[in-house]
């Protein structure tokens, strides 16, 4: 047994077990330790974590090849004094090179050859490292840097790409909510809507999960390649001023304009990160007003239930009105709040319809002696006296045939009263009206049926 094996650590990086099998074979009977992972990713979490005294590196991997995991391993710092050899099957000319320019410190090749690969693997441990010449170097180094550009470059089209699909996916969403939502705006089945809003935020939340882990990722790799690109970026002071390498090296940098590509790709994954944060935030509204299977009473904020709503609602009144908030101190109520959000929406988009060109919608909240108000106020044209005394009869309307049934206040007056609550309005023509909705803060469900008092 080899004296240098005895308590020495190799990760062994590779995607063929009959190689691993073999590796294993040669370097345990030696006294190695050996760990193994079978694609580079893997590879270079076991690194950071176990912190080998070698690393052997396969070079051609299915996906993110032994290159690129050489160069992210020996960029983490606690990683960079540890020797990785590259290990491969594919000899062409320049892999050598190409392979130290990654961060490798040495290169074998495939088949291993039994009889040397253990002790010449222990003169890397002792601190052998294969040296490139400086025009070695310069030549490979520039094909190396075009490779993580190219590459980089390809995550930034690919990111763009799945962002336009995204785009296109919630316009199309999008779309089918406006179209479902006249529908229902025109029968005023309310109950409806809640089962819509699942649907989608089922559907957009989907893609929105990989797109935010991939735009994550990417995050992290777009990081990793600048360091690496700055770093040889800082090599180049140490290439003679004039020789024809630096010249190479400048011309290769002003072609894609580096220093932009830099800075720009940055804001670009910032961008989109963005974009996908306010798309969940969507998502978490459509979820949270639809409740779906929601067959029971619960403890609910309402002024959460006011804001999701809101932003279900907003197409219908950003045109019209702005929006006002006046929130007090609410305790939480228990009530079914899918269908407090169907009252929500029916009585603030019937406040942006009474609103003729512009004006501003009002909401109140307070609390008292166990009961909670929420007052809905508009500046629209009003309600005549009239049909003030009508308004929550079932299949009254004022709107033209074919633009509203009457049911959507009749329906919300019912649910009201199921919760123990009352539902009030006032208006004054020219000026506009206010719906006062009060519910009683009861957990007993039996004893919401026997409060009749006013708060």
């Amino acid at each position: 047994m080899s004296d240098i094996g005895k308590s020495k650590t190799i990760l062994y990086v590779e995607d063929d077990e009959s190689n691993r099998q073999l590796v294993r074979k040669l370097l345990s009977t030696e006294g190695y330790r050996i760990i193994e992972a079978e694609d580079a990713i893997t590879g270079i979490d076991m690194a950071n974590e176990f912190q080998p005294n070698l690393v052997l590196m396969d070079m051609n991997m299915y996906g993110l090849d032994g290159y690129e995991a050489a160069t992210r391993i020996k960029s983490i710092e606690a990683c960079a004094h540890i020797p990785i050899i590259a290990l491969t099957a594919n000899v062409r000319p320049g892999d050598k090179e190409k392979s130290l320019i990654a961060g490798c410190n040495g290169y074998m090749t495939k088949p291993i050859n039994v009889d040397s690969f253990v002790s010449e693997l222990e003169e890397y441990i002792g601190g052998r490292q294969d040296i490139l010449s400086e025009e070695q170097a310069s030549k490979h180094l520039k094909e190396y840097s075009n490779k993580l550009v190219d590459r980089l470059e390809g995550k930034v089209r690919e990111l763009s790409a799945i962002n336009r699909g995204l785009e296109q996916r919630v316009i199309e969403k999008a779309n089918e909510i406006k179209a479902t939502e006249k529908i229902l705006m025109q029968s005023e089945k309310m109950a409806s809507i809640g089962q819509l809003a699942a649907g989608v935020a089922h559907e957009i939340n989907n893609p929105v999960g990989y797109i935010n882990s991939n735009l994550g990722t990417l995050k992290v790799y777009i990081n990793d390649l600048i360091e690496l690109i700055e770093v040889y970026e800082a090599q180049e002071e140490s290439i003679e001023q004039g020789s024809g390498a630096l010249e190479i090296l400048k011309a290769a940098k002003k072609k894609v304009d580096l220093e932009y590509l830099k800075a720009d790709v940055k804001d670009l994954v910032g961008e989109s990160l963005e974009g996908v944060n306010r798309v969940k935030k969507i998502v978490q509204d459509l979820k949270d007003f639809s409740h779906e299977a929601e067959v029971e009473k619960e403890w609910t904020d309402l002024h959460k239930c006011l804001d999701s709503t809101l932003n279900i609602v907003n197409n219908e009144i950003k045109y019209k009105a702005t929006v006002e908030k006046h929130y007090g101190d609410l305790p939480q109520v228990f009530c079914m709040s899918s269908q407090i959000n169907q009252v929500l929406v029916n009585i603030l988009v019937n406040a942006a319809h009474a609103i003729e060109k512009s004006g501003v919608i009002t909401l109140t909240t307070s609390a008292e002696n166990d009961w909670i108000c929420i007052e809905i106020r508009d500046t629209g044209k009003g309600i005549t006296e009239e049909n003030l005394n009508k308004i929550f009869d079932p299949f009254f309307t004022t709107k033209p045939i074919g633009k509203g049934t009457g049911l959507g206040l009749s329906l919300s007056f019912g649910i009201i009263q199921n919760h123990g609550g009352r539902i009030d309005v006032s208006s004054e023509l020219g000026s506009g009206s206010c719906f006062s909705i009060c519910l009683p803060v009861c957990e007993d469900l039996d004893e919401l049926q026997e409060i009749n008092h006013s708060p």
